[in-house]
């Protein structure tokens, strides 16, 4: 039976858009609910994503998320992190670990970020391994690059490169670790509302158009939707802000190979 798992995953995995499940860290709840948009973001949750947007953290906070998808316990992921200001720019350290005890990946990142004028500019060192029973493990360094820029109040681009490097697992260049761009731009017609508009494109795949909205609800409450256009999944999340506590949740609809659901807990450690 364990081989047969195991030949399973390895054929999952020989495509690009799982090997994605494998080697990025899930994107979060609050983007997930929006869509899957990412890259234009500055909160704490840029830590998994765009590492510019790291620059809005103003004090020590620790993250966690839980993701489960497609209701098959092998594909679901555990992250943490912790971010924090310096006087020289913004840092964030951040794990995930994906799978179960036949096949699994981890990945340990170190987050820079800074602010110069309108401009946000982070980078990110990622180290990935990946783990198969009965086949040993293989491991390789990446690097993320991003920007976000506030070209009006109003008005936020981002870009994200995850993978610029170009890294792979394997020497022979076989087992390729996804080289991903993200650009989106987000507008805020009003302080209640926030539209995004992200282009994501895989080298090795077709382009994603994916679209979102966040809307405050009242004071500390948030609710989102979005849609993706490579998958036709649509989103649906919110999230709760208290004191020091931020509680979020996203939800992808896919009828067909079944629901994604991201769970996520902010917790700002200096008051």
């Amino acid at each position: 039976m364990k081989i047969v798992y195991t030949l399973l995953i390895a054929l999952c995995f020989s495509f690009n858009t799982s090997a994605q499940l494998a080697s990025r860290a899930p994107v979060g709840p609050r983007a997930l609910g929006m869509g899957g948009v990412s890259s234009v973001f500055h909160d704490n949750w840029s830590i998994f994503n765009n590492p510019a947007g790291l620059t809005e953290t103003e004090q020590l906070t620790a993250l966690f998320a839980y993701k489960t998808i497609f209701d098959f316990a092998p594909f679901n992921t555990v992250s943490a992190g912790v971010a924090m200001p310096t006087s020289l720019g913004s840092m964030g350290f951040s794990v995930f670990s994906f799978g179960d005890d036949i096949f699994n990946s981890q990945m340990a990142s170190l987050s820079f970020a800074r602010k110069t004028g309108i401009i946000r500019l982070g980078v990110k060192l990622n180290y990935l391994q990946y783990n198969i029973e009965g086949f040993g493990s293989k491991s390789t360094l990446l690097s993320d690059i991003g920007v976000v820029a506030d070209l009006t109040p109003q008005l936020t681009f981002g870009a994200h490169i995850y993978n610029f490097t170009q890294s792979s697992i394997a020497a022979d260049n076989r087992e390729k670790v996804p080289t991903v761009i993200n650009l989106g731009i987000a507008y805020k017609p009003s302080e209640e509302i926030t539209l995004v508009i992200e282009g994501e494109k895989d080298i090795d795949l077709d382009p994603d158009l994916k679209l979102g909205l966040e809307y405050q609800v009242i004071e500390k409450v948030k609710a989102r939707t979005g849609f993706s256009t490579l998958t036709n999944t649509h989103s649906f999340g919110a999230g709760l802000q208290l004191s020091r506590f931020g509680l979020d949740y996203g939800i992808r609809i896919d009828r067909k190979l079944g629901h994604t659901h991201n769970f996520g807990l902010t917790f700002q450690i200096n008051e």
